[in-house]
């Protein structure tokens, strides 16, 4: 094994987690306990299986989940992805389902009233 710096060290902690994300998969998989599909017909994905289906990282869907910017379910500290709406989420240009006007509207007002500001300067008049 070889020597890690200090600054590879979040580049390795990642890879770790992604390995091991990969093997308790497959050891799910193994025993049978990992459900492939729920009542609906929802093929379900994991977060490694979406990751190697969008070409990304998993801490950078892990990321995405945390801004909601792709459609997920959590159980737990599981987060789980249904394929048929992850294939909506792309054909949708990857945006959050945001659908209609009146929608992206009240997301817009919520971004502006959560965004905080700097406070304005103190305007002193002349005495």
């Amino acid at each position: 094994m070889e020597n890690i710096t200090f600054e590879q060290l979040p580049q390795a902690v990642s890879m770790l987690i992604e390995k091991v994300g990969l093997l308790m998969d497959r050891v799910e998989e193994v025993l049978g306990k990992a459900p492939q599909r729920n009542g609906k017909g929802h093929n379900l994905l994991s977060l490694n299986e979406v990751a190697a289906l969008l070409g990304k990282s998993a801490s950078t869907i892990y990321s995405m989940t945390s801004d909601k910017r792709i459609p997920y379910h959590k159980r737990g500290n599981k987060l789980y992805f249904f394929e048929d709406e992850i294939i909506v989420w792309i054909e949708q240009g990857g945006t959050s389902g945001v659908t209609n006007e009146s929608e992206i509207n009240r997301r817009l007002e919520e971004l502006r009233n959560g965004k905080k500001h700097k406070p304005s300067t103190f305007q002193t008049d002349n005495i």
